[in-house]
């Protein structure tokens, strides 16, 4: 009896290329990662400079928020920012990582018992 070795090989590369879809599928799928709290407000400015009206008045809303400390009014900003149709591909970017960004912050209030912090997300979880 002859055995062939093909058919071994053929399963061992139709699994690796199983794994390497797998692979490559799963890392489009992670979230993008937050902006840093204090670049926020640059990073906006660049990203919305060329923008609508629409959309650097929301951006320039949302960074003044943030400079005076109005986490929630900054987060709702950035949302209804990051849901403006038109937007460029780096602008869509850069308005959602600020908003996971400022979410993250609330996020870390309400646990430290920030009581504001905490109210913000539970009315926003309410809304929903």
């Amino acid at each position: 009896m002859t055995h062939s070795i093909f058919p071994v090989s053929r399963r061992w590369v139709t699994l690796s290329l199983a794994l390497a879809a797998l692979a490559v599928g799963c890392h489009r799928n992670e979230p993008p990662a937050p902006i840093a709290s204090d670049q926020i407000p640059q990073a906006l400015q660049t990203a919305f400079q060329q923008a609508g009206a629409p959309q650097k008045a929301e951006a320039d809303a949302a960074a003044a928020a943030l400079k005076n400390d109005e986490q929630g009014q900054a987060l709702e900003a950035l949302e209804r920012l990051s849901r403006q149709p038109g937007l460029t591909p780096e602008q869509r970017e850069a308005a959602t990582r600020s908003a996971i960004s400022v979410r993250q912050k609330i996020i870390a209030a309400a646990a430290a018992g920030d009581r504001a912090a905490k109210e913000f997300l539970e009315q926003q979880a309410a809304s929903k």
